[in-house]
């Protein structure tokens, strides 16, 4: 079986492993009975993790009707052990869990991508009308997506991290796209949301320290639905080298909000409400540790 759908409440989700077939694992699909056109880029994935991205030994795991995981073992080129979870949970709520394990140094052996372990997601969503993500800034509403692919401001770091907390980007003759382009905004939260029409797609993250924003406004390539595109709503999350050592257990929790939209408050609400009911780390949380 290399695909599963999974349904709770509201919502259902196409979750693939890729294998056979022209699409990347991740999720294929997803919708709600409030919105029956999927939201996610079947051809490039939603949720589309790094660890397993390109890498043909990913397998789908069946949990249970609502419950699907994305599986491989460490190999001589990606010497990693990866388990994504994905869970629908009602009403309106799909919740991953993603642990990772290296069994040797990737900051070492990878000097090329910086002093940190890079745990990477894009996330190709279908079509919508609005292309920008949008979250706080400065204590506003900030509504963003640069204007070209690699363009300025492509990436997004937090307005609670002091600049000397931040990463470095290395010289790299191939860099990523979004590398020596951060945006002068930073995000105040660990979330944003993105609209489809009457609909909110919200991201909530876990270990807020780590988490970064990255966009481009045609990642997931062309749209069917002529003059719109596919944008990348991407994140990554960056364990320093002072946090990081191999053998060890690392889980980076995402939890998809897919509801009708009612207000920038309503979603302040669900982001709230989400930290509360799985124990996510807030700001203010980690600020006091």
């Amino acid at each position: 079986m290399h695909c599963q759908l999974i349904r709770a409440g509201e919502i259902e989700a196409i979750i693939g492993d890729g294998a056979g077939h022209n699409v990347r694992p991740g999720i294929w699909a997803m919708s709600s009975i409030h919105h029956h056109f999927s939201i996610m880029k079947n051809m490039s994935s939603g949720m589309l993790s790094g660890e397993f991205r390109g890498k043909a030994n990913t397998v789908l795991e069946y949990i249970d009707d609502s419950t699907s995981a994305l599986k491989r073992e460490p190999t001589g080129d990606y010497p990693a052990r990866s388990r994504l979870v994905f869970r629908a949970r009602s009403p309106y709520y799909l919740d991953t869990e993603l642990t990772v394990r290296d069994s040797v140094d990737f900051i070492a052996t990878r000097p090329k991508e910086g002093n940190e372990r890079q745990v990477a997601y894009n996330c190709y969503v279908n079509s919508p009308e609005d292309i920008r993500i949008h979250f706080l800034s400065g204590g506003q509403w900030e509504r963003f997506v640069p204007a070209v692919h690699a363009g300025p401001g492509s990436s997004i770091a937090p307005s609670y991290l002091k600049d000397s907390e931040l990463e470095v980007w290395p010289v790299n003759d191939d860099p990523r796209f979004h590398w020596y382009k951060r945006n002068e905004k930073r995000f105040d939260e660990p979330f944003y949301y993105g609209r489809f029409g009457k609909m909110v797609l919200i991201l909530v993250f876990d270990k807020p320290r780590w988490i970064r924003f990255y966009l481009s406004p045609e990642g997931g390539g062309a749209s069917l639905i002529p003059g719109q595109t596919s944008p990348a709503w991407d994140f990554e999350w960056l364990i320093p080298r002072k946090d990081y050592q191999i053998n060890r257990d690392y889980l980076f929790r995402t939890c998809l909000v897919y509801k009708q939209f009612e207000s920038d408050e309503d979603v302040l609400r669900e982001v709230r409400k989400v930290q509360q009911d799985l124990g996510y780390e807030t700001v203010a949380q980690m600020k006091g540790n």
